[in-house]
């Protein structure tokens, strides 16, 4: 079945910055890890940037303190952590972005970067038809494991992670008529899938590789005062 679709990223699109530093300071506070943990978080943090690891290394060690915890203790305080600490922060452009493609009847996919696990409750809250993020893997008991299932959902990998719910779904995305949203390189492929592409809050570097590019759309979305 020939649908249209909205797909949007998260961090950088939907949400100014990263939520996952937002994550790491709702589990500080509500004593979820430790000062050790943000410290091993910064590390990882660091070493990514330097390019010295992979982002799959770099969330697996930044986020190693989940390993061997109750997955259901922590997809309860992600209910709460979205509400608290995602919803007030979003670009109001972008929600009402969402809510209008929600309204046109199209399947409107959030597809991240950023850990799955923290992000499903915004799929109840925000209306998406399907949350896709990086998912961490869970052992025979419901806790945590040490790795990442797959890839980390950047790149080329968001389009195969799409490719994968339409195949599930038994659906088909209609170019022509479909919309993506994103804010970095890494979107780029995404956006490749859709007519119809939008970017947010663009970089110098992100405006100076798009300006010959007509066929990308830029929007300036302002946070909520």
């Amino acid at each position: 079945m020939l649908k249209t679709f909205a797909l949007f990223d998260f961090d950088g699109t939907l949400l100014p910055g990263d939520s996952i530093i937002l994550f790491m300071r709702y589990a500080w506070r509500k004593k979820l890890c430790s000062a050790w943990d943000l410290l091993r978080f910064a590390v990882a943090g660091l070493l990514f940037s330097l390019r010295m690891i992979q982002p799959e290394r770099a969330k697996e060690m930044g986020l190693k303190f989940l390993n061997g915890r109750e997955r259901a203790e922590y997809s309860a305080a992600a209910e709460e952590f979205c509400r608290t600490m995602i919803l007030p922060r979003l670009y109001p452009q972008g929600v009402e972005a969402v809510r209008r493609h929600r309204e046109a009847r199209h399947a409107v996919l959030l597809v991240s970067a950023s850990p799955m696990f923290y992000l499903e409750p915004l799929k109840q809250m925000l209306g998406f038809t399907k949350v896709i993020g990086t998912r961490f893997a869970t052992d025979e008991n419901g806790r945590f494991a040490d790795e990442i299932v797959g890839q980390n959902c950047r790149g080329e990998q968001k389009v195969r992670r799409v490719q994968e719910y339409l195949d599930e779904t038994g659906t088909q995305l209609d170019y022509e008529t479909s919309y993506a949203y994103g804010d970095s390189p890494h979107d780029l492929p995404m956006l490749s899938l859709c007519e119809h592409k939008y970017i947010v809050n663009p970089n110098k570097m992100m405006r100076e590789m798009l300006g010959s590019r007509g066929s990308v759309t830029m929007l300036d979305w302002k946070e909520t005062p």
